[in-house]
């Protein structure tokens, strides 16, 4: 329906999906989030067309993306140190089957431990039963290059077992500034098939992503280089080094992230009204996120205890030395999810799980010294700056795990001749996290333990064959972010606390509530009404700490969230599929906000990244070999502060591809050329928000005393992009 866009959904929850028809007409390059776009409620902030900037974000219904449970192939998908989905280094999007996006509640046996506001679910096309494969080509744009191929197996002899691996690089220059970014990847898929009683699947993916970075741009920023006119270099990083005066320089802002994910699903039918599903999984991660800093020999720290170097080890300019601030962290992360359904008798359908997931990490960000050209000796974390008396000089040295236990139940029983389904579940989710720090300082250990019940009820009911109407009462839960809420974090150049670590804290809680009607007959429609509850709101946000960029969460109390989404698609019509959605969203702070000179008067204002209204107008083309699309979205104004001082301009974009399929040809099964133009009109604007504050203006707290202002900062979206990809299976 609608092209792909819009499936038709059963579930008692709004429920968006994006099939493999409408991911093979959009650009080859684009990034999971980039597809999922135009979903109703989301709100998309890009700094590069090519899912190759790791500042490419989502809110949906006003909810953060590291407030969304992520899952690929039954695995989780974050990345557990703040909760980042990253989800450009899952799979290729030519690998893809579905996206599906669930807004304000998660699947009860799905095994996400961030859903406090939804879940975005990824699942890969399973290998053919013929041998074969696929190869394309792209390039556009800002030297922009794409080149991936899949081999297919086909079924292994009488094994039951086929399987197919893939490759891809892609490759562009930045749009503003200087730097190119790179991501390798590598997917593999392996399904057996048990005769009737099961089957198997291993999915193994490898992902190593360079991202050359651009700078985020205040208001003022970015007016300023709009009025230069040089394609807003002005105001970004640096394109040369001067040694001594150059703070900035594009290299040392290099993004490095590489990953492997494996997930083994298995589903087995061990009677004829009972199923097993178990999926073990493993996820390793190394990245490495650097700044540039300037350091004076007289002034080092380690942790909390000065410390001295030999100064022949620097390159000194008027007392002072640049070096690269780095942030490694090493991940690893295993566990197992296994859920039993149980049919008693035909009108009941029971389901029980656990879910145990281990995840740790090591994480340092010692400094690496550059020469006088500015380059340094590694840009992975090597080379690192030691005190005379051997110890390391940086602001993190610790090491963090954590543990999730949890258990999940829930019964549906039908009524009506199964049109009136009731479902009922609750989840009991039991996270522990213990660290040990490694500097000087008063903080040696950290350990927190919590527990979450979340149960749920949902109601639908199937008018007739076209309508459906349902009522869903959800509760879902995030524990704290560890990273940007645990460990003590120090200045390196003053040896003080630049993050205060806290070993007592709730977890983030949404009760939330919707009410929906969907009709599917001469037109498709799905209406929902939404209303959600939030506590302990962890707001994240941007920061450089010690030169390096950097998450960190800010505690903003209780939001409440309320709003309608819809959608509506026609039938073909002579080829046309016309297509549009909308949302209206009204989120506010239930509390004001806490500042070392008092509260805020923040109490009813409009929450950060909540555009009021937002609107989607989409047309597919579908007639013989041709085929087309064409989408249109507006983004209302968002603010980037709690006291609603400063916003983020509106801004709309126009999307548009074309292509052709060409007949057979030699062993070209389906050769097929695509034109795909984004931001069709080359409108610049502000896509995303990088930095949220407490407020844009010197501000009175509620005592009277003067709060002082500090100022958000944005991500600059890309200009006109164009792409042209050659593809064809054999």
């Amino acid at each position: 329906m609608a092209g792909g866009l819009m499936k038709r959904q059963t579930a008692p929850e709004a429920t968006s999906s994006i099939t493999a028809e409408a991911i093979a007409r959009k650009s080859s390059i684009a990034s999971p989030l980039q597809l999922i776009s135009a979903m109703p409620g989301v709100n998309y902030g890009t700094q590069d067309a090519f899912g190759l900037s790791i500042r490419n974000t989502i809110s949906l219904r006003g909810f953060q993306q590291n407030q969304l449970g992520w899952t690929i192939e039954g695995a989780p998908g974050v990345d557990q140190a703040y909760y980042l989905p990253y989800s450009e280094t899952y799979a290729d999007n030519e690998n893809l089957s579905e996206i599906t996006l669930i807004a304000s509640t998660s699947r009860i046996n799905d095994p996400v431990q961030t859903a406090s506001g939804g879940e975005m679910i990824e699942t890969v096309r399973d290998p053919s039963k013929k041998a074969g494969g696929m190869l394309s080509y792209a390039a556009g744009s800002y030297r922009s290059q794409r080149v991936f191929g899949r081999l297919e197996s086909g079924y292994l002899g009488q094994s039951g077992v086929r399987a197919f691996a893939s490759a891809s690089y892609t490759a562009a220059d930045l749009f503003a500034g200087s730097g190119r970014s790179n991501r390798t990847h590598v997917d593999f898929k392996l399904l057996k098939e048990w005769d009737d009683w099961g089957k198997s699947s291993l999915f193994v993916s490898y992902n190593d992503w360079k991202n050359a970075r651009s700078n985020p741009y205040t208001l003022a920023a970015y007016e300023a280089a709009a009025a230069v006119d040089n394609n807003y270099s002005a105001g970004n990083y640096a394109s040369t080094y001067t040694a001594g005066k150059t703070t900035n320089y594009w290299k040392n802002y290099i993004y490095h992230r590489s990953s492997v994910l494996i997930s083994f699903q298995n589903e087995f039918s061990l009677a004829k009204n009972l199923k097993l599903h178990v999926t073990p999984y493993f996820h390793w991660n190394f990245s490495n996120s650097p700044g540039q800093t300037s350091l004076s020999p007289s002034s080092l720290y380690a942790g909390d205890r000065k410390v001295t170097i030999d100064t022949n080890d620097v390159t000194l300019v008027n007392g002072k030395f640049d070096a690269l601030a780095n942030t490694v962290q090493k991940e690893y992360a295993e566990g197992i999810n296994a859920y039993l359904q149980y049919d008693p008798i035909r009108t009941n359908h029971l389901t029980f799980g656990y879910w145990f997931d281990h995840w740790n990490m090591d994480a340092i960000s010692g400094v690496t010294p550059l020469d006088i050209n500015g380059n340094a000796s590694s840009y992975v974390g090597g080379g690192l700056l030691r005190a005379t008396d051997g110890s390391f000089i940086g602001g993190t040295k610790y090491k963090v795990s954590t543990d999730v236990n949890e258990f999940y139940i829930s019964d549906t029983q039908t009524f009506l001749n199964d049109r009136l389904k009731v479902t009922a579940g609750v989840r009991e989710m039991m996270f522990y996290i213990s660290g040990t720090n490694g500097l000087s300082g008063p903080q040696t250990h950290f350990s927190q333990a919590i527990t979450q019940p979340m149960p749920r009820v949902a109601i639908s009911y199937q008018i007739n064959k076209e309508m459906q109407i349902y009522i869903n009462g959800m509760t879902n839960a995030r524990p704290p972010v560890p990273l940007s809420t645990y460990p003590n974090i120090y200045s390196t150049s003053t040896g003080a606390v630049s993050q205060q670590g806290r070993n007592s804290n709730p977890m983030e809680y949404t009760i939330s509530e919707e009410i929906g009607f969907r009709y599917y007959g001469l037109f498709n429609l799905d209406v929902a009404l939404f209303n959600a509850n939030l506590t302990n709101h962890q707001v994240t946000t941007q920061a450089f700490i010690n030169g390096a960029s950097t998450n960190t969460s800010i505690s903003a109390g209780g939001e409440t969230i309320r709003g309608v989404t819809a959608e509506v698609a026609l039938r073909p019509i002579y080829g046309l599929t016309p297509y549009i959605n909308g949302q209206y969203l009204h989120a506010t702070m239930d509390n004001d906000f806490k500042t070392a000179n008092g509260y805020l008067p923040t109490a009813g204002k409009i929450a950060v990244m909540s555009p009021k209204f937002m609107a989607t107008i989409g047309m597919n083309y579908n007639h013989g070999p041709f085929f087309a699309n064409l989408s249109f979205k507006w983004v209302d104004s968002q603010y980037s502060t709690f006291m609603n001082d400063q916003s983020m301009p509106a801004f709309k974009t126009v999307d548009l591809g074309f292509g052709y399929r060409f007949p057979k040809w030699l062993v070209l099964q389906e050769p097929i050329l695509r034109l795909n133009f984004m931001n069709l009109t080359n409108g610049a604007y502000l896509g995303g928000v990088s930095t949220i504050t407490p407020n844009a203006k010197a501000t009175h707290a509620t005592n009277g005393n003067t709060v002082a202002a500090s100022t958000p900062a944005y991500f600059l979206a890309a200009p006109l992009t164009v792409v042209m990809s050659v593809s064809s299976s054999f």
